[in-house]
Order: C-alpha cells, then structure tokens, then sequence
C-alpha cells in the first residue's frame, strides 16, 4: 500500500526530527515492503540531506544486492526465519535513492538481539527490531561519540512468544 511511505513521511519523519530536536545524524530501519524507511527517510532527508539512512535487510532477500547493483540475483534469495523484513520481490514502497546503505542481518544475530533487547533494556520486541537493533552493531565503526541514531522498532513481541522468546524453539 502506497500510503504506508506517504503516512510515514507525513508523521514518523515530522516525530523523529522533532523529538531529536534536528541532531539526527543516523536512522536505521528494518526493510520489508519500505514504507517506513522510504517514508521516513524522504522527510529527514528533506531536512539535512546529510543524515544517513540505514537499511537492514536479512540474508535471503534481495534488497540489499538490489540496491547495489540494480538486478536480482535469483540464485542469492532463498529461505529466512526472520519475519518482519526482507523480500523476493522488490516491493514499489521502496525508494532506493533515499537509502544510503544496506546491511545484512543473520537470523541468529536477529533473534538472540531480539532477546537481548527484552533481558537487558526491557524492550518486548519483535524478530525484525532485534534486526534492527543488530543493524547498529553492523555500522559502529562508521559512528561518531557525538552521532544521534534512531532505530525504528516496529513490532511487538506478542507473535514471538512461541518462537524467538521460547527457549525450546531458539
């Protein structure tokens, strides 16, 4: 639905800068359909072109590969367990222009994020925010002590109690 990146755009972009007070540097989004990362960035961007847009896309997917190079590789999609993010297709949410760059998330660094984000900060997550949460990891070295990130966590840990949060299942 194309009103997701417009709703995004029209609100989460206006929340963000105004919480951030403007001093957002990063902003790192978990990336299925792109709505909230399209929306979103659009709006920051239009603000400080400056501020870097980060998508976090899981092996499996082709949105990271079909940002850099503007093809699908059939051979590189292939099955996931992180819900939430990530596409065979490319969805027409997505504004590429607007993501500075890709990271790839493995479905254990998703999940034991996502866990780790419950026990250590008291955040009852989704699988994809622990994605996104590990996409901040994946871009330290790219970040600065005076850096503002924002990361978007855009689910709740309701639907994953009987997997990421079961010890059975993980």
């Amino acid at each position: 639905n194309l009103s997701n990146t417009k709703a995004h755009y029209l609100t989460t972009g206006p929340e963000i800068w105004k919480q951030t007070e403007g001093k957002i540097t990063h902003l790192v989004v978990g990336v299925g359909t792109g709505g909230t990362i399209s929306g979103t960035g659009r709006y920051l961007k239009e603000q400080n072109p400056d501020i870097k847009i980060i998508g976090v896309d899981t092996y499996g997917s082709t949105l990271k590969e079909y940002h850099e190079t503007g093809e699908i590789d059939p051979t590189a999609i292939y099955s996931y367990i992180t819900e939430g993010i990530g596409e065979d297709i490319i969805p027409k949410n997505i504004d590429f222009d607007v993501i500075d760059q890709f990271v790839k998330v493995t479905d254990k660094d998703g999940a034991v994020t996502t866990r780790q984000l419950a026990r250590e900060e008291g955040l009852f997550v989704g699988y994809s925010c622990g994605s996104a949460f590990h996409g901040v990891r994946l871009i330290k070295d790219q970040l600065k002590p005076t850096d503002l990130v924002v990361v978007v966590l855009h689910d709740h840990g309701i639907r994953y109690v009987g997997k990421v949060y079961n010890d059975d299942w993980m």
